[in-house]
């Protein structure tokens, strides 16, 4: 029987890091949306394909990049996490993506699940990638 323990530690200290980055998440963001991340990001970290994505998503927001960044390019690098995270098969371009109802749902429950933040649009998060020349 072989045993590769190298292969299992890994992913334990995967695991290990997302509990820290979810902790630091769960002091600033909002304690009445704390079930709509546990069912909507949390819980991925049981599937191995999801874990790296998901840890770089929570870890973007985990950082409060939001408070430093131009909110606009917090906004871009933002979805492109989100868009990792979700399109895991990478079948969407990123002009597909801006374009795709669901996953423009997704970020802007993302705003309201983790920054307590409803003012989001798919309107106004498409104009501001117009404007950015993004297609």
């Amino acid at each position: 029987m072989k045993w590769n323990i190298f292969r299992a530690t890994r992913r334990n200290e995967l695991k290990d890091e997302l509990q820290i980055i979810i902790d630091k998440i769960e002091k600033f963001a909002p304690k009445k949306y704390l079930s709509e991340r546990e069912m909507y990001y949390y819980h991925y970290r049981q599937i191995r394909r999801y874990l790296k994505p998901l840890l770089s998503l929570l870890m973007y927001i985990s950082e409060g990049t939001m408070k430093k960044e131009d909110n606009g390019e917090f906004e871009q690098n933002l979805f492109v996490k989100l868009k990792n995270f979700y399109d895991i098969n990478d079948k969407l371009s990123f002009g597909e993506a801006l374009r795709d109802n669901s996953l423009m749902n997704k970020f802007i429950e993302l705003f309201k699940f983790f920054y307590n933040d409803n003012t989001k649009t798919i309107s106004s998060i498409s104009d501001y990638f117009k404007k950015r020349g993004v297609k």
